[in-house]
């Protein structure tokens, strides 16, 4: 009897054994599993593609000087646009007018005439280094406002219809900054100007980018150097780790896990920018090449970064759930 007994228990405990066992491999197991996974969170946002340079400013500018000694009296505003032959400056009750149509800058370093559009492809990085060394002879002073000595500077005309920055990249970075190319300069002071390349010229191991503007930049009459960064490309959409995605029948894509974090699908995407570490794809839906709307990424998606540490699903159609 008791044997009888003994066996159906065995039996029952068999039975729960591989219950439980079975239970494991189906639920907890790739729970367990998916702990392990890498994964991060697609968010939407900007990426820029850019580097730093070192820059020298170039205008076309006239600096004026006293016919005589005198006190000053300033007629026309800092910053103020004018005709040729206007009416600038008094010195002692001489009137000095503008020698061309420019916008009037009461400063200057001294640099006007060295640094001109004529000879702009022969300056060299050095000359950016030459002027920071001598920083006090080519300083950035206000003329005098008071009195003055003849021959001292009184105003200076700086051309606004094109302006230049000579700046140097290291040829890969340059890589893609052809003539007609726009680009936008940050400069120090967080101010972003959009330019347009006008020349690209080799300089030993650099590239010297002269880039021109016509926009109006409120220091532009008096930075002459320093360092800025060029914003070559940019573009919005989901940001994604560039080592997450890979390629699968010719498609691009990332898996996507799904909310139970078991599986992933492949979904499609669409580059729209990458600057080698971070990429930036269409979001929720894209066109192919036959014009088809293609299901692809959205905002918050979880994604794999190893798609091989996981078991996966194709899922070209729809992102998983």
């Amino acid at each position: 009897m008791k044997t009888k007994k003994n066996k159906l228990k065995l039996t029952i405990l068999a039975y729960a054994a591989i219950f439980v066992i079975l239970y494991i491999i189906i639920y907890i197991v790739p729970r367990v599993s998916g702990i392990f996974l890498e994964t991060y969170t697609a968010e939407y946002g900007l990426l820029e593609v850019s580097a730093e340079s070192t820059f020298v400013t170039v205008r076309d500018e006239r600096l004026c000087t006293a016919d005589n000694s005198g006190t000053v009296s300033r007629i026309v505003s800092q910053g103020k646009l004018m005709r040729r032959s206007s009416h600038i400056v008094d010195v002692g009750g001489i009137k000095h007018y503008s020698p061309q149509k420019g916008i009037i800058s009461y400063y200057y370093d001294g640099l006007e005439a060295v640094y001109t559009p004529e000879n702009m492809q022969s300056i060299t990085e050095e000359t950016a280094a030459k002027i920071k060394e001598k920083a006090e002879e080519y300083k950035v002073r206000e003329c005098e406002a008071n009195s003055v000595q003849a021959g001292q500077p009184i105003f200076k005309v700086v051309d606004n219809n094109e302006w230049y920055l000579v700046c140097w990249l290291e040829a890969a970075e340059a890589t893609g900054c052809d003539p007609g190319k726009s680009i936008t300069a940050e400069f120090s002071d967080g101010q972003q100007i959009k330019m347009k390349v006008v020349q690209s010229n080799a300089q030993g191991e650099k590239t010297q980018l002269i880039l021109s503007c016509n926009r109006y930049y409120e220091k532009f009459d008096r930075i002459r150097t320093g360092t800025c960064r060029l914003i070559k490309s940019s573009r919005s959409g989901i940001i994604l780790e560039s080592d997450s995605i890979v390629e699968e029948d010719g498609v691009k894509g990332v898996y996507v896990m799904s909310k139970r974090l078991d599986k992933a699908s492949f979904v499609p995407v669409s580059i729209l920018l990458t600057d080698g570490e971070k990429t930036v794809v269409e979001k929720n839906y894209f066109m192919d090449e036959k014009g088809e709307k293609v299901v692809t990424v959205k905002n918050y998606d979880e994604i794999l970064k190893k798609p091989e540490t996981a078991e996966t699903t194709k899922g070209s159609e729809k992102n998983a759930d």
